[in-house]
């Protein structure tokens, strides 16, 4: 069956090469800074203009995920964290793509649903095949209006010149080896010719419409309805645990943590250790094992609160008493892990992995409160409120400034110690810088600080200032820079 395109459609693919281009100049410019917020509005702009009369569902979740990519957006502008950079990069196209089908899904507040995962697949591979059969309609879109004979002459002429064009690189380049004479007057052509840097050229325009087809086969195909819509909501089948076997397995599970919490009651929270071990050392062993147990804990919760068949009333009363006290050693756990990793920060300094850590472990505590509200209370959904809790955790951590409470953090501690890693603090990011000034007006004769802070005067110098790349963050410690005297 052909595809069927109306002036709308084409209308519409333009727009998208506009799009298209935008997303070139922004992601492919340099340094991504305002472009990603520039884009992100303008993509979303064209968006509600196309689906204006559109009867949007999933509104709620619809709202919250469009505000947290606009704030990731944003954090290109106002903060240069290379590890959110790196993650924003491939997070916020993810949430788009989400957010797209959520509000367009026939159905309402299905979205936590297996079926929903099956939706946004199918989605982006209706979007890829309906861009490839638009593709392919550009020669006959070409060709229409003309007679048979005129549209076969056309075509031949097309292969012939796609022949030819790579035979001609060859056979020039021999001719300009075999004879200079003929080099010379190649080369007498426009000067901008020469300039022209043809494959990076051909690479952008390249991007450009891919850009373009990727945004307009998905936008397109998102009206469109699917067989797998008209399906029964609660066509998932779901997967049921014995009542006795998890039961036994929470059993078997809180005795070991029982005997784990005694041994860190008796020692650890107490503030006495074993022979042959600093406080930093032990946290260092520590940390990263409970951390793993109380994820490990927590999947183990979840999983036996949506799958287990609970059986007669005893053996519910029982596992939600296994659940209670397993989420009870989860938490103190967590707490356990949590003063590891603040006594290995006061012994070696604040970084922003360890910071982010500790936010991580607030952000499980809170899941783990939940899972225990759940546990007695049925009618909550977890699923639904751990997608929601995980978006609001990322876009906070994107937003809170992290990096410069690290700084603060390892700035106090300098304070207290005398101990301060500048090779760390100038690897961290442009609120790193600012901490290097401030390191540097305490005193400027610390080791290695004065050479670091010129090499990034240098850089702050060096550097293009091209309207994509425009970051408060940045510009707020190049001023600082080009106004402190290294002299």
């Amino acid at each position: 069956m052909g595809m069927k395109l109306n002036r709308n459609d084409l209308i519409f693919f333009i727009v998208c090469l506009g799009l298209g281009l935008l997303a070139e100049r922004s992601f492919l410019q340099g340094k991504i800074g305002l472009s990603y917020l520039v884009f992100i509005t303008c993509f979303y702009g064209v968006f509600f203009w196309k689906f204006q009369s559109f009867p949007f569902t999933n509104k709620k979740l619809g709202v919250l995920l469009i505000s947290s990519i606009w704030l990731l957006a944003a954090s290109f502008l106002l903060k240069s964290n290379m590890i959110l950079y790196a993650l924003n990069i491939l997070v916020i196209p993810f949430l788009v793509l989400i957010q797209l089908v959520l509000v367009t899904y026939p159905v309402q507040n299905q979205w936590h649903r297996f079926s929903f995962v099956k939706k946004v697949i199918l989605t982006v591979c209706a979007a890829i095949m309906y861009s490839f059969r638009f593709l392919m309609q550009g020669p006959k879109l070409a060709s229409k209006g003309m007679d048979e004979k005129t549209s076969g002459f056309v075509k031949r002429v097309l292969i012939g010149l796609s022949i030819s064009f790579p035979l001609l690189v060859v056979i020039i380049n021999l001719l300009v080896s075999a004879d200079q004479q003929f080099g010379q007057m190649l080369g007498s052509f426009p000067r901008w010719l020469s300039r022209l840097e043809i494959e990076e050229e051909i690479l952008r325009t390249a991007a450009v419409v891919f850009y373009a087809l990727s945004i307009f086969g998905l936008l397109q195909v998102l009206r469109k309805k699917s067989s797998m819509d008209e399906q029964p909501v609660d066509s998932d089948k779901k997967i049921s645990w014995d009542s006795v076997v998890s039961l036994t397995v929470l059993i078997s599970l809180n005795i070991v943590y029982l005997l784990f919490v005694i041994v860190q009651f008796t020692y650890f929270f107490s503030e006495t250790l074993q022979t042959g071990f600093t406080y930093a050392e032990y946290a260092r062993r520590g940390f990263f094992e409970l951390l793993f147990i109380a994820v490990l804990n927590l999947m183990i919760i979840s999983t036996v609160i949506s799958f287990s068949e609970m059986g007669s009333r005893t053996i519910k009363q029982f596992i939600r008493i296994m659940l209670t006290l397993l989420v009870f050693f989860s938490g103190v756990m967590l707490y356990s892990a949590f003063i590891r990793l603040f006594m290995y920060e006061e012994a070696y300094g604040f970084t922003f992995t360890r910071v982010l850590a500790h936010a991580f472990m607030i952000f499980l505590l809170v899941i783990l409160g939940y899972s225990l509200i759940r546990i007695w209370l049925e009618r909550l959904s977890l699923v639904r409120f751990y997608i929601i809790s995980a978006i609001i955790f990322y876009t906070i951590i994107n937003t809170v400034p992290l990096d410069r409470f690290v700084v603060e953090q390892n700035l106090q501690r300098y304070n207290e110690t005398d101990k301060i890693d500048i090779y760390y603090l100038n690897s961290l990011s442009y609120d790193g810088v600012e901490g290097l000034v401030k390191l540097y007006k305490l005193n400027p004769d610390y080791p290695g600080l004065k050479q670091a802070l010129q090499e990034r005067k240098h850089e702050a110098r060096m550097e293009e200032g091209k309207w994509s790349s425009i970051n408060f963050s940045r510009r707020n410690a190049e001023k600082l820079l080009m106004n402190i005297d290294l002299q």
